[in-house]
């Protein structure tokens, strides 16, 4: 079964981080920690064939919201203001149970901190 996991981070925090790194300068240690936790997931997901595609996301400045309305389509910029945390990240698994993939997020969850949502992708017994 394929499921989408979905990492959520405090947007005040991932602002912060962006503005005050440069991108040729070397990471912070919190965010070079992040990178190297997921990218030994990936390989070992890959190993077990679990792994099917990951993605970071843009920073949140760079998000449209479309709503229909009376008036039609509208596009507003960027989260509400009220959200605390903006997706950050994606991933699509293929595991054999979700105890499986639970456990999954639950490693990301504890290494990096960020609130992890799963949602299993397409028809199933459990979607």
């Amino acid at each position: 079964m394929k499921y989408l996991v979905m990492a959520y981070a405090n947007v005040k925090a991932w602002e912060d981080t962006l503005a005050n790194w440069a991108p040729n300068a070397p990471m912070p240690p919190e965010m070079q920690a992040a990178c190297d936790f997921y990218e030994g997931l990936a390989k070992e997901l890959t190993e077990t064939g679990e792994f099917v595609t990951t993605e970071g996301l843009a920073a949140p400045s760079h998000t449209k919201t479309l709503r229909r309305s009376a008036d039609g389509v509208v596009a507003t910029d960027g989260p509400y203001a009220e959200v605390k945390e903006v997706l950050v990240s994606y991933a699509i698994l293929d595991c054999a149970s979700h105890e499986r993939v639970m456990e999954i997020a639950a490693r990301v969850c504890d290494a990096v901190g960020d609130t992890i949502e799963v949602r299993p992708v397409g028809e199933g017994p459990e979607s």
